[in-house]
């Protein structure tokens, strides 16, 4: 996952020669990539259907230390490889539209 964010560049002649930037202001956003093995679950049809349509929905994303970020996300990439009994790996990118928050 990785939380971007643009400047605001406020610098003006009494900076003294050094940038400013302007606090809480800019755009932010958040991407996550993701991959592991999709079991012809619910999930990955949905996931597959709004990659498709090109369509935002609502995630809520969860982290191994037990953390939640929630948001409404667009499925940039959705990679699939192999086929095994059934499984499948799958490489996913989301961009966040809109606040990502925790949950």
């Amino acid at each position: 996952m990785s939380v971007n964010g643009d400047t605001v560049v406020v610098t003006h002649k009494e900076s003294g020669g050094w940038r400013e930037l302007l606090s809480g202001a800019g755009t932010r956003s958040v991407s996550v990539s993701a991959s592991g093995i999709f079991l012809g679950s619910e999930a990955e049809g949905a996931i597959r259907a709004h990659a498709l349509a090109g369509t935002i929905a609502d995630y809520e994303l969860s982290f191994e230390d037990g953390e939640r970020l929630r948001g409404r996300f667009l499925v940039q990439r959705l990679d699939y490889a192999g086929d095994f009994n059934g499984e499948r790996n799958y490489t996913l990118q989301l961009e966040s539209s809109g606040a990502v928050l925790p949950a």
